[in-house]
């Protein structure tokens, strides 16, 4: 059987969203200059480049642009390639991850040997989808409030009353949660030179912000940033003669909406497809599930979890689909600091979406860059102290886009 692994990863500094300039696609070309450096690759030795598109409006009328659809193709020409196989793909926040498990899925098929995964995003301020476009009004503006009736931190915020409600325990004590999460992230996004956001947070700070949608404060949800991350991934035998650490990808699921899901989601429902869930968040585990299953793992071999963390909630909950446990145990941990470096289980020492904001189509590659140094134990002051031989890292977004990737240390 034909493995794959990681050679090598860049991404840049995650910076204020909004902003036109630089143009997206000059981040693109940095990341992937840096990657294939260091990785000592040429242009002309990628069998094929993955890129992440967007369609987030950046304060435009028609903001599905052909440019935005077309980064593959585009930072081709830009590096300069050969007849390189060229893909683009959208899958919101879980685009990253889709596109890895694409690459790995075309070298363990034998198509390609070389592929250069990358991604770039600059995410428009505010709530999402809050602006009109011409070429599909309907879905910029009210779908998702038809759908769900609510923005984003509003249903994130019935989740964490919903979970303190079904364990029999008051708001304010998932609150109290949600805010140490917060402070134990920000310690770990001050030491990343990478992150947006270097400041350390108590979580008394966090109990003081502004009551956003209770029990969520302004503090425990993510900002919007802009940002650019490349993976070089290769099958093994390759990417052994490029690096003495390769990080080998023995896992790389992703899932969609499953019917009957009761929990409330970004943009989309399931209204039929047969037998009804049973729980919620039903969807976030299956895909987990998945992975383990291609892994040949189960719950107990994760050393590491890189999760995506748009609200603290998402941590605790992420925490909860990894583990399978009860929800009681993920409440122990992050109360007895067991996800910091020198926990049990370490979770977000990359400082989180909690610390970068997030760049919506490429966040994952922030979290894999992150995996990859702490398995190769490169991560300085942020280095998890317990010995590490397998990480994961999960992601979800818009449309019931889902990804899980489990790494193990290749050598």
């Amino acid at each position: 059987m034909i493995e794959s692994a990681i050679v090598s990863t860049a991404i840049t500094e995650w910076s204020d969203a909004g902003k036109s300039t630089p143009p997206l696609i000059d981040g693109l070309a940095e990341v992937t200059v840096r990657a294939l450096q260091s990785a000592k690759l040429r242009p002309k030795d990628l069998d094929a480049i993955i890129s992440n598109t967007t369609a987030l409006p950046f304060n435009e009328g028609a903001y599905i642009t052909i440019s935005a659809q077309h980064f593959a193709h585009r930072l081709a020409e830009k590096i300069g390639t050969h007849g390189t196989r060229c893909m683009n793909v959208s899958a919101a926040c879980a685009s990253a991850s889709i596109s890895l498990a694409v690459a790995d899925a075309m070298i363990k098929a034998g198509i390609i040997k070389v592929a250069l995964v990358v991604g770039a995003d600059n995410s428009p301020r505010g709530f999402y989808f809050q602006g009109p476009s011409i070429l599909d009004a309907d879905l910029a503006v009210s779908y998702p409030h038809k759908v769900v009736g609510v923005t984003n931190p509003s249903y994130w915020a019935m989740w964490a009353r919903r979970r303190a409600y079904e364990m029999g325990k008051p708001v304010e004590e998932i609150k109290e949660l949600m805010a140490l999460v917060k402070e134990l992230h920000s310690t770990y996004g001050a030491h990343n030179p990478y992150a947006r956001y270097k400041k350390v947070f108590t979580a008394k700070e966090v109990l003081s912000s502004p009551v956003v949608c209770d029990p969520l404060h302004l503090y425990m949800i993510c900002a919007v940033s802009r940002g650019a991350g490349a993976v070089i991934v290769a099958e093994m035998e390759t990417a052994k003669k490029l690096t003495n650490k390769p990080v080998k990808i023995i896992a790389s699921n992703f899932g969609s909406v499953v019917y009957g899901e009761p929990s409330p989601r970004l943009v989309y429902f399931a209204t039929s497809g047969g037998v009804k869930a049973k729980r919620p968040f039903i969807e976030w585990y299956k895909v987990i599930e998945g992975a383990y299953k291609q892994a040949g793992i189960s719950a107990e071999d994760i050393d590491i979890l890189e999760c995506h963390d748009t609200s603290c909630f998402h941590t605790i909950n992420w925490i909860d689909q990894v583990k399978g446990w009860e929800r009681e145990e993920t409440d122990k941990l992050i109360e007895n600091r067991q996800i910091r470096h020198d926990g049990d289980f370490p979770v977000n020492l990359s400082g989180g979406t909690s610390s970068f904001g997030e760049a919506v189509m490429c966040q994952a590659l922030m979290m894999v860059h992150e995996l990859t140094l702490q398995l190769r134990g490169e991560a300085g002051e942020r280095q998890a102290k317990k010995k590490l031989q397998i990480g994961m890292c999960t992601a979800y977004g818009a449309y019931g886009s889902y990804g899980a990737i489990i790494l193990e240390k290749g050598w």
